[in-house]
């Protein structure tokens, strides 16, 4: 299960490698857990309609993006519809739209105590340096997963990075979070 949760947030974020979540062996019931980033009311409260992240991907000197945006919640789920772009701007493949209760999201970023370490760090993306967690969680084919979820922004990792051998083979990065201006919901709070 968590497998197939993970595999449908590395396909809407777009750039962690679909294979290194595949590899991710669901925790067992009795294992210690790392706290997670945020809880799941600090993603609902951020997650409300319109609401929309974009990140940007580099891997093997391509360049794509991806973007989430929330089109309806109650207090218990999200409606979300994600979409990825290549490089030319034009999308690569149709929306796709899902729902997922804000706990759910939340346990993306479960990790097993024993077998991943969780540190205070600095998120680097587009949006500046910002404090957070960072995560380091090696995976069953030897690539390590570097996740630094900013303390500002609950949702996907600020900026995440498959590590091969110490190198970066891709990084993922926030372009944008929030509202857009002139949002519906922007103009109301003004």
């Amino acid at each position: 299960m968590r497998c197939a949760q993970l595999a449908l947030i590395a396909s809407v974020c777009g750039g962690l490698a679909g294979a290194a979540l595949a590899d991710t062996p669901a925790p067992s019931p009795a294992a210690a857990m790392l706290p997670t980033p945020y809880t799941a009311e600090q993603i609902r409260d951020a997650w409300q309609p319109g609401f929309s992240v974009e990140m940007r991907t580099t891997e093997a000197g391509a360049e794509s993006r991806s973007r989430m945006t929330v089109l309806s919640a109650t207090p218990e789920a999200g409606v979300v519809r994600s979409e990825s772009f290549a490089a030319s701007e034009r999308a690569s493949e149709p929306p796709n739209e899902f729902s997922a209760s804000w706990s759910a999201l939340r346990d993306h970023a479960l990790f097993e105590a024993a077998k991943a370490k969780r540190e205070r760090a600095e998120c680097r993306s587009q949006l500046g340096l910002m404090p957070g967690w960072r995560y380091i969680a090696p995976q069953a084919n030897g690539d390590t997963l570097t996740m630094c979820f900013a303390d500002a922004t609950p949702g996907p990792p600020a900026e995440y990075e498959t590590l091969r051998g110490g190198k970066a083979i891709s990084r993922t990065e926030h372009v944008s979070y929030g509202r857009p201006l002139g949002s519906a919901a922007e103009e109301r709070a003004q």
